[in-house]
């Protein structure tokens, strides 16, 4: 079904990237997956890109697995090259996926009661959407640098309810009300 397609899932080590990009796989497209975890880890198995890239390839997919820290601009514009250079200035599909701010939701506003945002650390709001809304802006800048010269591609954004009603602290719902207006706003340029 997507036999000679070309697409990027970043935050693709776990959780739902990991699915999306088993399933882009596993249809056929040829699969860059990115992430802060290349190599697996003894305390977190089954987190890393690289056993991402060796289920996809059990089932017969094409994986290319490229570790990016995402809070890096430098680093997400070499993602792209990296892709440009070899897929001769082609990527059909980016799945916008990366996200660093679990860590920090499970343990800052998960507790009970839970902190009201003024008085967490106002760091907290980077935390959450440099690595998310921020990464996600980056990244699909450089995809329709790649996309829009030939007409073609797919951009697809991971966001939640949380842009729609309150969810955690208001840092979290701006960051995906932030995704969902990219993606709006994007389709109108």
């Amino acid at each position: 079904m997507l036999n000679g397609k070309i697409a990027l899932v970043t935050g693709a080590s776990r959780g739902v990237g990991k699915g999306i990009a088993l399933q882009l796989g596993g249809s056929g497209a040829t699969v860059y997956i990115s992430g802060r975890t290349l190599n697996p880890r003894q305390d977190k198995p089954g987190t890393s890109l690289i056993e991402v890239s060796e289920e996809i390839e059990s089932r017969g997919g094409v994986c290319i697995p490229i570790q990016c820290d995402h809070s890096d601009a430098a680093q997400i514009e070499r993602l792209f090259q990296r892709i440009s250079d070899e897929q001769s200035g082609r990527l059909d599909i980016l799945v916008n996926n990366c996200y660093q701010g679990v860590e920090t939701l499970v343990n800052g506003l998960f507790q009970e009661p839970k902190p009201k945002f003024w008085e967490l650390e106002p760091s907290v709001f980077e935390i959450i959407n440099n690595v998310g809304l921020k990464a996600h802006y980056i990244a699909m800048v450089h995809a329709a640098r790649l996309m829009v010269p030939l007409g073609n591609g797919l951009i697809i954004t991971i966001s939640s309810g949380g842009s729609q009603t309150y969810c955690f602290t208001p840092a979290y719902g701006i960051g995906k009300a932030g995704l969902d207006r990219l993606m709006v706003d994007s389709v109108w340029n």
